[in-house]
């Protein structure tokens, strides 16, 4: 059956002129709706409401097809109203101030208790000092310590007199500068000596030797009673600052406990105890606290460092990090430097995200924590625990000589993580608790079907974009091209795109051009120009790949016939362009048994699916063939010229063309470049890129001139993924150039050669004129010619 030419209608999808009844896209009501992704919806739906522990979501997709969007409006959408909020406080603790206390309080509670605790500092900065001056604590002072004042006179009292009765007296005797210790001393002729003096009067026989041993003996027993009498009054100094201190204690305590009492009621248990704490310190310390200066405040030790305060808050939060690192994410601890030692302390704790999404959610794009070395696994972690554990960043630690640990805090946040499928699988088949942690996927498609309602809804989202960013509205026809080629970007006619990234920038990129031509609207042509605009500063690289075939400097032919030789079709892929060009490819044939040498696996330069492919060209000759007689030959395939590497199977229906036409000796037409995966059986099957591969045809032989026999074989199953460029289609339409969908092997191989392909009778063989018959007669005589040569030998 002759396979004939597609029709200029099946090559794209054309909107109908009269699809959209608007005169500019600014009468439409603008849509924030989420468009062709239900699937997703209803998970992303499912992974925000369900509260139990491990139900936290990767979103997939592609980037621009709205899934951080979506994410955020479904959030808007669903009651996320609560009364269990919480606020964090960080404070001194009192028993080891490298590890500071974590209090946790109902929302708005926190930012209540902190207030209330510096309205307490300051009452008690005021109070504590008045009441230590007041009238009536100096009475008691005084009182409490005449008591030991006189108990430290009537002991010193009697060594006075028992010095003054053994003939001494209690002096005071300079040591250092202002400086003096207690002594005895003889006391002669009414003037105290010491006992250098005392031997200077025995040198002059003023004194007898027995009088100074006698006074030397005295000052042993004297002075001994002076030391008991000097211990026993410090040990009077010491009780009477006990009992004062206990004084000042009872007489402060009702003001300090009052004052603390106002913050009675705040918080829970742990937040009492604190406050008892606070309470049992300034009582202990009172002379500290008493003697507070601005220089070295010993209150700031009660400073609140609330961290996280949600008293506006009533909803849950939301929190959407775009900037993901260890500090961003689970906080930091701050350093100062004082008399050049670093310092830090309870209040230089800071919040990452997680703490402030705690009781919500919290948004993070899973590439940028995925790059950064660690970040994952203090994730996870941190999840499985649901625990956040704040530390300095990795430079302030190796600076602290001892490193503050904060309390680790619990927390209830539904961590929404977005990325590509790819990443997703890596981390499922990876990490252990990857599918634990993780139970909702949402999986964000790039395209919807192209139906009348979808292309009305994918319009609503266009006249939202050009609202929402000021650019200038389309008129009907506009939005129909901007349609089309949303169709273009699926590779198919019957879908339509929903990467709106994409699609916006023809549209923000045609508002330009229709403002350069002095416009207030955009029309096809400024959509038009947008597009080959972004063609042409794309594509420097395939500008030059094309000038080399049209130099014959790759060498390509696009008339003629010959033997074992087609052009195949290739696609050449960068980070933001794709095109497609033709490649001849050839085949060699003659008796063997090394079966078909693929020449680029032989180099080194065969990807496994291209390899493959092959191997599946060996198969259909054994299927075809060889049913009474051994497969006996080496054949020889090969893309010429091709030095960068070749993968896939896009190409095995070419190399088999070629196969068959140096097995049966029948030209191949040159000017038809061919496409298509082949099965065992003969079956063409579909590949990828095909409009790239026939715009590079088609590039290439309009440039050597369009000969009305030219065109491009493809499989059949390809057609729906057709939407052209408009130059192809008016040759079609001008039957300059042609397409032609091809199903089978025989199909193809008749088409490229004018002679039937023949088919298989009931006893293996084929008509002797057919392709397929010839093939078969060559591989029966090579068969024999091997079979002859090793009989020789």
């Amino acid at each position: 059956m002759k396979v004939k030419s597609l029709k200029p209608s099946e090559l794209k999808w054309t909107c109908p002129k009269d699809f959209f009844e608007f005169e500019k896209s600014n009468q439409l009501t603008p849509s924030k709706k989420i468009v062709g992704q239900d699937r997703a919806v209803r998970a992303v739906k499912l992974g925000l409401e369900i509260p139990n522990s491990g139900y936290n979501m990767f979103v997939t997709g592609v980037s621009g097809s709205g899934r951080e969007t979506t994410v955020k409006r479904i959030l808007d959408q669903i009651d996320t109203t609560t009364d269990k909020l919480t606020d964090l406080c960080y404070v001194y603790n009192f028993e080891d101030s490298t590890r500071p206390r974590a209090l946790v309080f109902p929302a708005g509670e926190g930012k209540q208790f902190k207030e209330g605790i510096e309205l307490c500092v300051e009452l008690l900065k005021k109070n504590i000092p008045v009441v230590l001056r007041s009238e009536s604590t100096a009475v008691e002072k005084s009182a409490l310590l005449e008591t030991f004042t006189e108990q430290k006179k009537e002991q010193m009292d009697k060594v006075e007199q028992a010095s003054i009765d053994a003939g001494f007296a209690v002096v005071s005797i300079p040591t250092t500068k202002g400086q003096t210790r207690p002594d005895v001393l003889p006391v002669i002729d009414g003037n105290p000596n010491t006992y250098e003096q005392l031997q200077q009067l025995a040198a002059e026989n003023a004194i007898t030797k027995d009088e100074l041993k006698k006074y030397r003996d005295l000052h042993t027993e004297l002075f001994k009673l002076l030391t008991s009498a000097i211990r026993y009054s410090q040990s009077i100094e010491i009780k009477a600052q006990i009992e004062l201190e206990r004084l000042y204690r009872r007489i402060l305590k009702p003001t300090v406990s009052g004052i603390l009492d106002r913050l009675s009621g705040i918080g829970g248990k742990d937040v009492t105890e604190y406050l008892d704490r606070v309470e049992e310190t300034i009582l202990s310390n009172i002379d500290v606290f008493a003697a507070n200066t601005e220089e070295a405040d010993p209150f700031i030790i009660f400073d609140i460092n609330l961290i996280v305060d949600n008293s506006d808050r009533k909803k849950r939060p939301v929190i959407v990090e775009q900037f993901p690192d260890v500090v961003r994410l689970f906080g930091n601890i701050d350093r100062i430097v004082i008399d050049n030692k670093p310092y830090s302390d309870h209040t230089m704790i800071r919040a990452g995200s997680f703490l402030r999404a705690n009781g919500g959610y919290l948004i993070l794009n899973a590439m940028d924590i995925v790059r950064q070395q660690g970040l994952w696994q203090t994730l996870i972690q941190t999840i499985r625990n649901r625990t956040v554990i704040t530390r300095p960043n990795e430079i302030t630690r190796a600076f602290m000589p001892i490193e503050l640990q904060p309390e680790p805090i619990d927390v209830d946040v539904k961590v929404i993580l977005i990325g590509p499928g790819w990443l997703y699988t890596s981390l499922a088949s990876q990490d252990p608790d990857f599918g634990y942690l993780f139970r909702i996927r949402a999986d964000f498609d790039d395209q919807m079907d192209l139906s009348d309602k979808n292309v009305h809804d994918f319009a609503g989202v266009i006249a939202y974009i050009c609202q929402s960013e000021s650019v200038l509205p389309l008129n009907r026809f506009a939005m129909a091209s901007i349609a089309e080629q949303a169709v273009k970007l699926t590779g198919r006619h019957d879908k339509i795109s929903l990467k709106f990234n994409m699609v916006a920038d023809y549209v923000r990129q045609a508002s330009y051009w229709a403002g350069e031509d002095g416009r207030d609207i955009v029309t096809a042509e400024d959509v038009q120009k947008a597009i080959s605009e972004k063609q042409y500063r794309l594509s420097l690289g395939q500008d030059y790949a094309t000038t080399r075939i049209l130099e014959n400097q790759v060498i390509v032919a696009t008339d003629g016939s010959a033997v074992g030789q087609l052009n195949g079709l290739a696609v050449y892929s960068g980070a933001d362009h794709s095109f497609g060009l033709p490649s001849r490819i050839t085949a060699t044939v003659s008796p063997g048994v090394e079966g078909i040498v693929n020449v680029e696996r032989e180099a080194e330069m065969s990807g496994r699916i291209h390899t493959k492919g092959v191997y599946v060209i060996t198969g259909f000759l054994r299927d075809r063939f060889a049913s009474d007689y051994p497969l006996c030959l080496s054949a020889g395939i090969v893309f010429e010229q091709s030095y960068g590497g070749v993968d896939g199977d896009s190409a095995s229906s070419t190399e088999l063309y070629a196969l068959l036409s140096a097995l049966s000796a029948v030209p191949l037409r040159q000017d038809l470049a061919v496409t298509g995966s082949v099965n065992q059986h003969g079956r063409i099957q579909p590949i990828g890129g095909v409009n790239y591969k026939i715009e590079g045809h088609f590039r290439v032989c309009k440039a050597r001139g369009l000969t009305g026999t030219q065109g491009v074989m493809i499989p059949d199953s390809n057609v729906i993924h057709l939407q052209l460029h408009q130059d192809v289609i008016d040759a079609v339409e001008k039957k300059q150039f042609h397409i032609y969908p091809i199903s089978t092997i025989e199909q193809g191989i008749s088409m490229l050669t004018g002679v039937e392909a023949g088919t298989m009778s009931a006893h293996g063989t084929y008509p002797a004129d057919t392709i397929l018959g010839m093939a078969d007669a060559k591989l029966r005589q090579m068969a024999e010619t091997v079979r002859d040569f090793g009989g020789r030998n």
